[in-house]
């Protein structure tokens, strides 16, 4: 997968011993159905739940940040929690996933090199995947910036790697792919887990 990549991204990739995920238009595609006591539903692809798995089996810590909160955090906390209650986690072969919600954008990088420090990672070892101004900074400080194909072209300027898929559609599953596969990771060995 990974021949058309210059070996400079391809070092980038290989280096990724974590990765912070933006929520709305990242997990989630953006959209919200709203109800008269605010937003109903928010959707999002199962690819990216197997990415984020993949992910996981392969030792890589996952964290999400974002500038929601309250209902529309909601949405993120119960996906979250749900793959944190996987057997996986509770049988400690992988780590749980962290969030932080209601971090704007000039607190992303903190936030994310702080929760890096606590596995003793650095800004170099993450990758980070974002589609907005909100992600503009943590994309350029992170040592893999990656945007999905959705992401605003102020976005995919600063970025290493542009998903082939949008947010919400498979956008992590394709990150998580390039990653792995860059390493060198038979993920069919990692399903078998």
């Amino acid at each position: 997968m990974n021949y058309k990549y210059p070996e400079d991204i391809l070092a980038r990739a290989r280096n990724i011993k974590a990765v912070a995920l933006d929520s709305d238009g990242v997990i989630f595609t953006g959209h919200v159905i709203e109800g008269k006591e605010g937003p109903l539903a928010k959707t999002r692809c199962h690819a990216d739940g197997q990415g984020v798995s993949l992910l996981r089996a392969a030792g890589i810590p996952i964290v999400c940040v974002t500038g929601e909160h309250g209902q529309h955090a909601a949405f993120l906390e119960r996906l979250v929690e749900k793959w944190n209650g996987l057997p996986s986690v509770a049988s400690g072969k992988w780590l749980p996933i962290k969030i932080f919600s209601g971090v704007e954008r000039l607190q992303k990088v903190a936030v994310v090199e702080s929760w890096l420090a606590s596995h003793r990672l650095n800004l170099g070892d993450c990758a980070a995947l974002g589609d907005d101004l909100t992600d503009y900074d943590l994309l350029r400080h992170v040592g893999l910036a990656a945007a999905p194909a959705q992401a605003e072209d102020v976005v995919k300027k600063v970025v290493h790697f542009v998903t082939p898929r949008r947010g919400g559609h498979g956008a992590i599953r394709d990150l998580a792919n390039f990653i792995l596969d860059a390493k060198g990771v038979d993920v069919t060995s990692l399903l078998l887990r």
